[in-house]
């Protein structure tokens, strides 16, 4: 063989043997895993739960709330991730191909909106279950999804304000609670939208994202919590499936939009819902005990 195409066949191979070493390192799935491009998801959602500890880690409170998920769910594995290994975990999986993101997420100064953050992207990844510290659960985690739904649904939310709150209510998912199959392209929807939000922010107020503070992004629930996420993956369920949503509010049952399943209110809101007195509700399948601790002047606990 002549020594050119030995050479060209060897630099072939070192650059197969180069991507593989990624592929399998970083856990890619191609430039799609991490772009949103294309991503698939799962066949089945993994049997994780998620928490993020703020400075303070777990109060007697909240061990109560997440002992309760992990003891009603032992073939679960639960991940509490702390500022310094969210920060460690975003960066060795997304550092590669998505260095953008990385260097808004790690600059981010305000608790909530990278709490916020942190749990769209490890679900993303990872999939399984997100859980906020102030949430118990009431039903196992395998009995959530009706099995006539088990194989369709990728992400599974609950509405938060649906019943009685009328017509012109803005209604929004939860996010303390989220279920997800890793790879969703709704997942990563809303991560897009949400770095397209702080960039356009940025840009208005002149700021790098280290200065931006709760009175300039605003409300956060907007910015990054309930309302951006309701947003974001309805309006990715609409263009992935080519469909219109609608009839998905005042729910008393689960419903698949694409593969969207929602919840009712009473699954992981009964409280915020109006049943009026003497209605049969079902029961809860988790319970949100508002501790609201990024609900101050830093949105959040400080270190």
């Amino acid at each position: 063989m002549p020594a050119a195409s030995k050479f060209t066949t060897i630099t072939a191979l070192l650059i197969i043997s180069l991507f593989l070493f990624l592929y399998n390192s970083f856990g890619l799935r191609g430039l799609a895993a991490t772009s949103g491009l294309g991503g698939r998801p799962s066949a089945a959602v993994p049997k994780k739960l998620w928490y993020k500890l703020g400075p303070k880690g777990l109060s007697d409170n909240s061990r109560e709330w997440t002992n309760s998920c992990i003891q009603n769910n032992k073939d679960y594995v639960a991940n509490f991730m702390t500022d310094e290994s969210a920060d460690a975990y975003v960066r060795e999986r997304y550092g590669a191909l998505r260095p953008d993101l990385v260097e808004i997420y790690l600059g981010i100064s305000v608790p909530i909106l990278k709490a916020d953050m942190f749990r769209y992207l490890v679900l993303y990844a990872e999939g399984g279950v997100y859980c906020d510290l102030d949430v118990s659960c009431d039903a196992p985690i395998d009995q959530w999804i009706p099995q006539q739904y088990k194989d369709d649904a990728s992400v599974v939310v609950g509405w938060e304000f649906d019943v009685g709150w009328g017509d012109r209510f803005v209604r929004q998912f939860t996010t303390w609670t989220i279920m997800a199959k890793p790879g969703s392209p709704h997942i990563w929807a809303v991560v897009e939208d949400i770095l397209r939000g702080l960039r356009e922010t940025m840009r208005a107020k002149d700021v790098p994202v280290e200065k931006l503070t709760r009175e300039i992004v605003g409300d956060i629930v907007d910015a990054t919590g309930p309302r951006r996420f309701t947003r974001s993956t309805l309006k990715s369920v609409g263009e992935t499936f080519n469909t219109t949503v609608d009839g998905i509010t005042e729910l008393w049952e689960p419903k698949l939009i694409g593969d969207v399943l929602i919840l009712p209110g009473y699954a992981f809101a009964a409280s915020a819902n109006k049943y009026g007195e003497g209605v049969a509700v079902p029961s809860p399948l988790v319970t949100h005990h508002y501790a609201g601790t990024w609900k101050n002047e830093h949105g959040g606990e400080m270190s």
